[in-house]
């Protein structure tokens, strides 16, 4: 059940991974879920960064887009996750942002790495499809349902 955090307007999940199969899954999964939850992707940290701030390819956006909660891989050329997140916890327009770790690692240095930079939470994904639905219906559940998320700010 998704509760009334945003006054009506649909969650936003902003995942961030540049596998294109990985992607897919996720937001089939998560799709499948509600039909009232926004799903964007990108698929590198500048994106991130510029869709956030608006800018570029993602001057038009809307503020109705502002994710609630970013799904973040760990392993992705270029930027990774962890360098991701520190760069997101330094700006103080988005460091308010959870942050979930969506990964293929079970490295115990990993989790402690990400919680140690800020993350809300850390997923092990998997690459089957019924338990990819399983976690994004408990995922739903938790951050749409019970916690209680910061006003975005269209920013």
């Amino acid at each position: 059940m998704i509760n009334d955090n945003k006054k009506c307007l649909a969650p936003v999940i902003l995942m961030v991974d540049d596998d294109d199969e990985d992607v897919y899954l996720t937001k089939r999964a998560f799709s499948a879920q509600s039909d009232k939850l926004v799903f964007n992707s990108v698929s590198n940290g500048a994106s991130l960064f510029s869709f956030l701030n608006r800018e570029g390819d993602y001057s038009s956006v809307p503020a109705s887009e502002t994710p609630d909660v970013l799904l973040l891989d760990i392993n992705m050329p270029g930027q990774n996750g962890f360098e991701i997140i520190q760069q997101l916890r330094d700006d103080p327009k988005h460091s308010h942002i959870p942050v979930v770790f969506l990964t293929t690692s079970t490295s115990d240095r990993d989790v402690r790495k990400a919680y140690q930079l800020g993350a809300s939470s850390f997923i092990c994904k998997s690459m089957n499809s019924s338990e990819m639905r399983a976690i994004a219906a408990e995922f739903i559940n938790y951050w749409f349902g019970f916690a209680r998320l910061p006003a975005a700010t269209g920013t």
